[in-house]
């Protein structure tokens, strides 16, 4: 049921908090109207209609009410970070309630001058275990929390008869009443120390809400599906056409595949072939309620954490080489200029021919290897270079940031970090994507109402202003505001040694990408219409998008339960991932510069702050502190233009983006805690 005609008539009609009964009469239904009860249940999920006293219910956008991610800080207070971007609200620690850290809730702005508020209702908890180590207070025991950002301890209120004082546990939250009295909980499980790369993986999965094993149920019933290729109904035949596969080398699934056929007058037909999970994973089924939860899955250094179990994501749904494999395809036509002509959209049976990985796909188009695929690779790489020019003419940002791959030895050990290249097929693939989610998007936005859009709304006037004072510190000038003068000062800025420093301050000034059921269009990508449709093993959104195509197809009712909802928490638990992979790449990195401790890094400023100034090292990529506290030389203060800090008595002048050379003065990789020492000054900014 699309519901969105129903929440308009309840923001005209409701002018005070009613009871749920009288709500109802607004919409001429009794309260236990099956579909009324639906609707009522997501506008409370989503936290748009809140319960007030003596059982009333009000519109939270009329009660100065906003939802959004809590982000705490261990000194005491914390900042929900709101759903549409807008500056953070400051929430002091007496008024955060029995909320934690990164729980989605929803806050009351108290004073709009301060921008502060008060936390009235936990939406969605983050996750209810945690880990810590376990302590004794007399005969009682209970966990402090190994995340800081846990501001209380918690009490365990299960009987316990080994004596576990001093080990770390995961423990399972059964109580939190009030801010008054500590959560209590029940231990589930003893960590075992013995592999500590393993261990922290689970740790970082553990805060940020990740769970690695699937419920029983749930695997249960992934292996009772059975893949039958003979069930053609609604679905092309495509078996037949020379269709494959470019992936990572270490990839397990393969979501999607793409063909080319040449046609007449230079007209090229490409398909992008998804794998159609969506067939599998049903609306109401166990399987989906797992899927909806996680909404991601997670890559960290040493293991993944997948969306869905292993008989889907790396068998059933996979598009392995030789194998008959349901798809849902994206066929269009496009011309020598780049300009797509026409476009279908279809569920599809595929048999690729060939699984590549990504540098053998690029040996081929270099010709170090022969292969009859040879062809049609050097079809879509030309044919994605011309798509690649268009969409930077119509405002497409390309950071390019620089990446690395971690090597690790057989026991999960980080022994090597190596420069990661960005091949030609890497940049075929991608483009080839985009198009595709680009034509799904247009599609499903002329077919309904409300899908669910990746959007990417335009920076802030003050942040593009911000931004522009930074880069005329660089020599940068912005001549202009629009996307195409960004991307012409990060082509320049390549050319440099600071380049990342020149990514950083641009992607720092922009919003970040989210999932919405209201088209803003993608800014970064210069696109009116953006979707995510080709990644559906491991992204919830994409399944939906595939779930929605299938209506169309089958002529059912247009409409997802609680989309705006899923488009909220798909959100969320990207950022989520983000972070834990973020953390893991972090944690690995230190741990390979622990075990080089002695050895010399070249840095470079990469920002200064109140306490002390942070260096990235190049080689690694990764940031570590040199506090004031620690130099020696003079007493250093920031100067006005956040990016200098100068010495009160020698006016010695140290600047984002000087290269330097530092030694280690000690590095605790499992806390992401390393500080530094400049041993020399290699090249200043001044």
């Amino acid at each position: 049921m699309n519901f969105s005609k129903w929440e308009n008539i309840l923001l005209k009609k409701l002018k005070k908090p009613l009871k749920k009964e009288r709500i109802a009469r607004l919409f001429r239904v009794d309260a236990d109207d099956e579909q009324f009860i639906e609707f009522f249940s997501s506008m409370i999920l989503t936290g748009k209609l809140v319960e007030l006293k003596n059982n009333k219910f009000g519109l939270s956008e009329k009660m100065n009410m906003i939802t959004g991610i809590l982000d705490v800080n261990p000194r005491g207070f914390g900042f929900v970070i709101t759903e549409d971007s807008s500056e953070d609200i400051y929430v002091p620690l007496h008024n955060m309630g029995t909320a934690m850290d990164k729980d989605r809730v929803l806050v009351k702005i108290m004073s709009k001058r301060k921008r502060e508020g008060k936390i009235v209702e936990v939406l969605e908890r983050r996750t209810e275990k945690i880990s810590g180590i376990v302590k004794k207070s007399g005969k009682y025991y209970y966990i402090i929390p190994d995340d800081k950002k846990i501001l209380r301890n918690i009490f365990i209120n299960d009987e316990i008869t080994d004596d576990i004082e001093g080990k770390k546990a995961i423990v399972e939250i059964v109580e939190w009443i009030s801010l008054k009295h500590n959560p209590t909980g029940k231990i589930i499980e003893i960590l075992d120390y013995s592999n500590k790369v393993d261990l922290q993986g689970r740790l970082i999965l553990l805060e940020h809400g990740f769970e690695e094993e699937f419920p029983q149920d749930v695997i249960n019933e992934s292996n009772s599906i059975v893949f039958n290729s003979d069930n053609l109904k609604n679905r092309k035949d495509l078996r037949k056409e020379n269709i494959f596969t470019i992936d990572p080398e270490s990839a397990k699934d393969f979501d999607d595949a793409v063909s080319v056929k040449q046609l007449a007058n230079d007209i090229l037909e490409i398909g992008v072939h998804i794998a159609d999970v969506s067939y599998f994973v049903r609306e109401g089924s166990k399987l989906n309620t797992e899927a909806y939860k996680r909404a991601t899955s997670v890559y960290l250094i040493d293991k993944t954490v997948p969306m869905l179990p292993e008989k889907l994501s790396n068998d059933i749904c996979s598009l392995k080489p030789d194998e008959d494999r349901f798809t849902i395809s994206c066929v269009f036509t496009v011309n020598s200029k780049g300009k797509v002509i026409t476009s279908d959209i279809f569920p599809s049976l595929i048999r690729s021919k060939k699984r590549f990985n990504y540098k053998e796909a690029q040996n081929i188009l270099d010709g170090t290897i022969e292969s009859p695929f040879k062809n049609d690779l050097v079809l879509l790489n030309d044919i994605a270079k011309i798509l690649r020019k268009e969409y930077r003419k119509q405002g497409r940002i390309d950071f390019d940031v620089p990446e690395t791959e971690i090597i690790l030895d057989d026991d999960k050990v980080p022994i090597d970090i190596v420069s990661k290249k960005r091949l030609n097929t890497h940049m075929l693939i991608e483009d080839l994507m985009i198009t595709a989610n680009m034509i799904v998007a247009k599609y499903l936005s002329k077919k309904m109402k409300h899908s669910i859009f990746r959007i990417h709304e335009k920076p802030s006037e003050d942040k593009i202003n911000k931004m522009k004072d930074l880069l005329v510190k660089f020599g940068y000038k912005l001549k202009s505001n629009d996307p195409v003068s960004i991307q012409h000062i990060i082509e320049r800025s390549e050319q440099s040694n600071s380049d990342f420093l020149i990514k950083g301050i641009v992607l720092k000034s922009m919003k970040r990408a989210i999932y919405s059921i209201e088209n803003a269009g993608h800014y970064g990508l210069g696109l009116t219409f953006y979707t995510h449709f080709t990644s559906p093993i491991r992204r919830y959104p994409d399944l939906i998008i595939h779930r929605l195509i299938w209506k169309i197809v089958l002529g059912r009712e247009l409409a997802v339960k609680n989309i705006d909802l899923i488009a909220k928490h798909s959100s969320e638990r990207e950022w989520a991932a983000d972070k834990a992979e973020h953390d893991s790449v972090d944690i690995a990195k230190m741990t390979y510069i622990a075990s080089h401790q002695s050895k010399r890094f070249e840095g470079i400023i990469s920002s200064v702050t109140p306490f002390g100034i942070f260096i990235m090292i190049k080689d690694v990529l990764v940031e570590g502190l040199l506090r004031y506290r620690d130099m020696d030389d003079d007493f250093y203060q920031i100067q006005d233009d956040e990016m200098s800090v100068k010495g009160i008595n020698t006016k010695k002048t140290i600047t984002v983006g000087d290269e330097v050379l530092v030694l280690i003065k000690s590095i605790q990789p499992d806390k992401m805690t390393m500080e530094l020492q400049i041993e020399n000054f290699l090249k200043s900014q001044q």
